[in-house]
């Protein structure tokens, strides 16, 4: 199974300009993303932006990357515009992962544990899901939460995600609902399908693509993660980031 990782990265960030590039112990946060990315067992890793301050920060680390024009609005819409860059040689891949550049302390591990989900189980999109253990992240409009089906082989599939506290509960209970991690796969056919979607009402609403295929019936499976991610969306979260990636030298 041949396999690609495309870690889309912008610096026009409202809450945090030139994020990617942040210093996280010494490396450009973007960096800390690669190498896990290229640790797993896919086949290729390409940061995918169109800045080329940001390929100049990967090419320095001896990283791989893919210019892309300014068009692309969220990045799925550059993954669309990478892979096109990718296969104009007659260059195929049955799996695509898509790892948000925000997401420093994603795990090698956890990539290989959805790379293997692709090859034992027919699932079309695969992604990360994490109980919540804090009413503070329950009512954070910034954690996406997501409501899953009953678990089966240790995967569910996914009803509906939501900025909102869902499920809702009179009073806060932990492990009741789960937190949405920033990392997508795709079958290529599934990708294929995803490209040809608009827009959906509930998308626009909630500001989040992935309700633009829930809404067109394509099934979005996860799986659940027990590492501590965090994704990077204020430099308060940098902080947070360093105290575990120092907690753990």
């Amino acid at each position: 199974m041949k396999s690609v990782i495309l870690i889309p990265c912008r610096l026009e960030s409202t809450r945090f300009p030139n994020k990617p590039l942040a210093n996280i112990l010494g490396k450009p946060m973007i960096q800390w993303v690669y190498e896990a990315a290229e640790n797993s067992d896919a086949t290729d890793v390409f940061v995918i932006t169109d800045s080329q301050e940001v390929i100049n920060a990967v090419e320095g680390f001896d990283g791989s990357a893919i210019l892309t024009s300014d068009e692309p609005q969220n990045g799925t819409e550059r993954c669309e515009e990478a892979m096109e860059i990718l296969t104009s040689d007659g260059t195929d891949y049955d799996v695509i992962i898509n790892v948000q550049g925000d997401e420093p302390l994603i795990s090698a591990d956890d990539i290989n544990r959805m790379l293997d989900l692709f090859e034992e189980e027919d699932v079309d999109v695969l992604t990360f899901i994490q109980p919540i253990q804090s009413e503070s992240e329950y009512t954070n409009p910034n954690i996406v939460k997501a409501v899953p089906t009953s678990f089966d082989e240790g995967f569910c599939d996914i009803c509906y995600f939501s900025r909102s506290p869902i499920p809702h509960m009179d009073n806060f209970k932990p492990d009741v609902a789960f937190k949405h991690i920033g990392i997508y796969g795709f079958t290529a056919t599934a990708f294929e399908e995803t490209k040809s979607l608009d827009p959906s009402l509930l998308e626009e609403i909630e500001r989040l693509e992935q309700l633009r295929w829930v809404q067109n019936h394509i099934v979005i499976s996860a799986m659940v993660t027990e590492n501590v991610l965090i994704g990077v969306d204020t430099p308060e979260d940098l902080v947070a980031v360093e105290n575990i990636l120092t907690s753990k030298k």
